[in-house]
């Protein structure tokens, strides 16, 4: 225990700072152990709390505030690219514009608590016009209770901590192998979550193709157009006859789908 204070009194800061840079930039580097870590250093006297939460404050508003800049000069177009390298791109645009219908501009404040949101949401604040102060003080306060948050647990922790450490280490060999094993057992369990979704939206899916088909041969088929509102005032145009409603307006208007029609859901 005494080997990880040492090293985490020398070496706190500097991978407090690189990690939550790196994560918040996008990057698969885990930093909330190194928070909770620098909470748990100060409650046992080495330190202070304010630093750490500083620092991963600072750190986490300049990574997203590149975001943000790439969103303001590329649009979508850099939302698209971060989710082609998500654990779950089906949903992943989707899911972080439908966190901005629903809150608005208050989702940058609790998106630092959200795996992904807190990357994705930056670059589509950029690009859906949000003045640059406006986003640098919402942005700003999300990732400061998101430092303190995780800084104050580890205070909270204190000594216990480091005893976990301790504990981690005897039985996993090390904390390095410890978390690349329960790294590489979450990657496999959402691999394998995607193969399923996959197979599952194979079997269930409609061409393009076959739908226009089904069109011209007269069937009666509800068509129901998910995209969300702005994305259909930027294409301009939707299936004819199609019902626009948007993902998170399903549970409020799910009772204009009529009953006893084939229903075929686009959005795209």
């Amino acid at each position: 225990m005494n080997a990880s204070i040492d090293f985490l009194r020398t070496y706190g800061p500097t991978l407090v700072f690189t990690s939550v840079l790196l994560e918040q930039a996008g990057l698969p580097v885990p930093c909330t152990p190194w928070l909770i870590a620098s909470g748990a250093l100060a409650r046992l006297g080495q330190g202070t709390v304010a630093l750490p939460i500083l620092l991963g404050t600072v750190a986490a508003s300049l990574g997203h505030i590149v975001w943000f800049a790439a969103g303001r000069r590329w649009g979508s177009r850099v939302l698209r690219v971060l989710c082609r390298v998500s654990l779950e791109p089906e949903i992943c645009v989707q899911r972080t514009e439908n966190a901005f219908t629903r809150y608005g501009p208050r989702a940058l404040v609790i998106a630092p608590f959200i795996p992904g949101l807190t990357t994705l949401a930056p670059p589509l604040a950029g690009g859906s016009g949000m003045p640059f102060r406006r986003f640098v003080v919402l942005d700003g306060l999300g990732d400061l209770l998101w430092a303190s948050a995780f800084v104050g647990l580890g205070w909270l922790a204190g000594e216990p901590f480091f005893r976990a450490v301790e504990v981690v280490m005897v039985y996993a060999g090390s904390a390095v192998g410890f978390f690349a094993a329960a790294l590489a057992l979450f990657l496999a369990y959402k691999f394998f979550q995607r193969l399923r979704f996959r197979a599952e939206l194979r079997v269930a899916r409609l061409s393009a193709r076959d739908l226009k088909r089904r069109l011209d041969d007269g069937e009666s088929l509800m068509l129901v157009d998910l995209r969300l509102r702005r994305e259909v005032e930027e294409a301009g145009f939707t299936l004819p006859g199609a019902l626009q409603i948007s993902p998170d307006e399903l549970d409020r208007r799910n009772a204009e789908i009529p009953r006893g029609r084939d229903v075929v859901l686009f959005c795209s």
